[in-house]
């Protein structure tokens, strides 16, 4: 269950930093040192494309996941998960480069959102003795209610590509997201550029890739359609066409990211351990065994009833890892 909005006491926020300036790139060169690839800083304000994301609640484009409406409003404004935010951390990391498999790239090995947590629990703890007494900081990662591709974007740490996926330069979108919120007054990013602009020219290659052409048009996405979204947050069982379009994934789908022009300068090494899962081990692991094995990691999302279900429909396509 996602968590709610903070309902923490409002209170007047720290005084202005000596240096704000300072302050900031002493955050971001914290968030470099404990491997985030991209870092940078965006002044409280209120986002840009929450029209936009309710317009797109509007049409169910977000099909079962309930607690995006419900926790729409708090999207809105960052006061409704700080009191009183002043500045945005937002960092990414990024996901190990490696081969195809029928799990998504970023959920292979330890659950991200802990690692992205912990070491921005680190980079806080860098900045508590520079920052203004009483200073407050929030971690959050992709769990709370942000609009964090949005707030990368502004921070200057890439652009959105026409899958509606951050694109960092030099490195792609196999990036992960946080951020740290905080009412301390930090100086923004310069960003270079209008942080909006379209950069993939005429390029197409994400939308004509999609297995289940779930476009709607360039950055919006039906995601009933998703493999991603079928093979983890869809409830219940599949129509003939949803099993079809999966063909064999269990966990997530990298189509859009693997076509994508800006993730080729990256390559792909070797295939590493559990890349790929066995769908009939998968079909054979009861609810003790699947905790045994997923708990920790972000697979555990899909639920052991989900990857069942999921593992399941590969047999029956005569997939196997």
């Amino acid at each position: 269950m996602r968590p709610a909005a903070s309902r923490a006491p409002r209170r007047p926020p720290p005084p202005l930093p000596d240096d704000s300036a300072g302050l900031s790139r002493a955050a971001v060169d914290s968030a470099r040192i404990h491997g985030f690839a991209a870092a940078g800083i965006l002044a409280s304000a209120r986002p840009v494309s929450f029209e936009r994301y309710r317009g797109w609640l509007a049409q169910g484009l977000h099909g079962e996941m309930a607690y995006l409406e419900r926790d729409a409003a708090a999207r809105s404004s960052f006061d409704a998960i700080l009191p009183f935010t002043r500045s945005v951390i937002a960092v990414a990391r990024a996901i190990p480069a490696r081969g195809p498999g029928n799990v998504a790239k970023y959920a292979r090995g330890e659950d991200y959102h802990h690692v992205v947590r912990r070491h921005l629990k680190a980079v806080i703890e860098d900045l508590r003795p520079l920052a203004p007494r009483d200073a407050h900081f929030r971690v959050c990662v992709d769990t709370a209610p942000l609009l964090e591709r949005e707030i990368a974007a502004r921070a200057g740490l890439g652009f959105l590509g026409k899958n509606g996926l951050l694109v960092v330069p030099g490195l792609g979108s196999h990036v992960v997201l946080g951020e740290i919120l905080t009412d301390v007054a930090l100086a923004p990013t310069l960003v270079p550029g209008d942080p909006g602009a379209d950069r993939c020219g005429t390029c197409t290659a994400c939308i004509d890739a999609c297995p289940t052409a779930a476009f709607v048009a360039p950055r919006v996405l039906d995601a009933r359609k998703c493999v991603a979204y079928l093979t983890i947050e869809k409830r219940g069982p599949f129509t003939a066409a949803e099993e079809a379009a999966l063909e064999g994934r269990l966990f997530g789908c990298d189509v859009c990211q693997d076509v994508c022009p800006f993730n080729e300068a990256r390559g792909a090494q070797p295939t590493g351990p559990g890349a790929s899962l066995d769908p009939a081990e998968i079909l054979a692991l009861d609810a003790n065994a699947f905790r045994a094995r997923f708990f920790g990691s972000a697979v555990w999302r899909a639920t052991h009833e989900g990857l069942a279900r999921n593992a399941a429909a590969a047999l029956r396509r005569g997939v196997r890892a």
